[in-house]
């Protein structure tokens, strides 16, 4: 089971940061990486996986959910054999448990498909009171190639969307049938992706049902998708791709009861960039039914952070606000409160040092703009992506915290007061 170190003797081992003057409360650390953090019926679930065996071998999920001001001890949920472990890519976990409606399990994980480097496919467990659906392919094209970055949302009917980037076409031999008229190409991305054939696709799925619906025929290959349901819609952003590459950040919608609209763009930053950023849109709505988005661009060569409210009306969303533009780093969470109120969490650069901020910028329903600096953290691949809910009046952190003499990495959670 699971050890829980004392600040104390984490602050030993990591060399911690002041963070008094932001009110960051430092709270449990676990020994694992790629921590996921999402709200679940008005609880946290907190997963990640960990490595008893060294390196990257068999690794284990465990997962945990806040009870009473703190984490409770973490469950085993599965060790996961030829698991394709990445920094961007992770697993994820939540139990949703209604007393109005069915409840609900969901775990998935990366396994490898083929000898190739991003060979992978998803792999699922999802249970309620009807079915148990244990260690299933999320999709079945039966092809060798990259299905990942999964993101999740919950339905008022009870049921699971998620939504995920799907390779099957990426892999088309030259001369074959690359999909919707496409040639057959070659490209990399940031993240080393390589792929001869047609482009990444989007594809999206309701659990437990039987079958999946492709959302977009090209998009960009290693960005995190992200999905949010309201009681009134279903909608899914992602960074799209266009014939000339620009890659900027678009959604799809699908009203509750009726059909998925085609793609819009949120905002033309133009960003043209020939490899994917690996730096995916953030998505949050709230119970009245309200959405936003933040994002990362660095169109005409400008690193900054954005953020923009959805209008359902017309749908589309009102023009970006300019959240940071010193050059930041990105990987993006979001929370969006009853009353309207946006925080965004993020990496930024730190002028003079070796590593880098998480900062919250918080939007009021005003649209006007208050920033912090909350912790240091190391600026490379390691730290992954920080994770942010809200939970009550109560923001919940979570990111991989790396040791500064060895290199470990643990899974750190913190609280800050809103």
């Amino acid at each position: 089971m699971v050890r829980l170190f004392s600040l104390l003797a984490l602050c030993a081992l990591f060399g911690c940061q002041e963070t008094a003057s932001s009110n960051l409360i430092v709270g449990e650390s676990f020994p694992g990486r790629n921590p996921r953090l999402l709200l679940t019926n008005d609880n946290l679930e907190l997963s990640y996986v960990t490595f008893p065996y060294g390196g990257d071998k068999s690794p284990i999920s465990y997962s945990t959910h806040w009870i009473g001001g703190r984490f409770a001890v973490p469950v085993y949920l599965q060790e996961q054999e030829k698991a394709f472990i990445n920094w961007a890519d992770f697993s994820s976990a939540r139990f949703e448990h209604h007393p109005d409606r069915s409840s609900f399990g969901f775990h998935h994980y990366l396994r490898y498909s083929a000898d190739g480097t991003y060979d992978y496919d998803i792999v699922y467990s999802f249970w309620n009171d009807e079915v148990n659906q244990r260690d299933q392919l999320l999709h079945t094209d039966g092809v060798a190639a990259e299905h990942g970055f999964l993101s999740s949302a919950p339905l008022p009917n009870g049921n699971l969307q998620v939504t995920w980037l799907d390779g099957r076409y990426t892999k088309t031999a030259a001369g074959g049938d690359a999909g919707a008229g496409e040639s057959p190409q070659e490209e990399q991305g940031a993240d080393g992706h390589a792929h001869t054939g047609g482009a990444m696709t989007l594809r999206t799925r309701s659990l437990p049902d039987s079958g999946s619906i492709e959302l977009d025929h090209r998009v960009c290959d290693c960005c995190n998708t992200a999905t949010v349901a309201t009681d009134d819609l279903t909608m899914v952003a992602y960074r799209d791709r266009s014939e000339h590459e620009i890659r900027d950040i678009s959604y799809v919608v699908q009203p509750t009861g009726g059909d998925w609209s085609v793609p819009k763009t949120v905002h033309a930053d133009n960003w043209h960039i020939n490899g994917c950023p690996v730096n995916g849109p953030a998505l949050a709505g709230n119970a009245a039914g309200q959405i936003a988005v933040a994002w990362y661009t660095a169109a005409n060569e400008t690193p900054r952070v954005q953020f923009a409210r959805y209008d359902a009306a017309n749908d589309r969303f009102a023009p970006p606000l300019l959240l940071d533009d010193a050059n930041p780093l990105g990987r993006l969470s979001l929370a969006l409160a009853a009353d309207g109120t946006a925080y965004v969490s993020g990496l930024t650069t730190t002028p003079g040092r070796d590593s880098a901020a998480l900062t919250l910028w918080t939007i009021a329903a005003d649209d006007s703009v208050t920033r912090r600096a909350l912790r240091q953290l190391a600026p490379g691949r390691s730290t992954g992506f920080p994770q942010l809910a809200l939970l009550r009046d109560t923001l919940h952190f979570a990111y991989n915290l790396v040791g500064e003499a060895t290199g470990e990495v643990r899974v750190e959670t913190a609280t800050l007061l809103r």
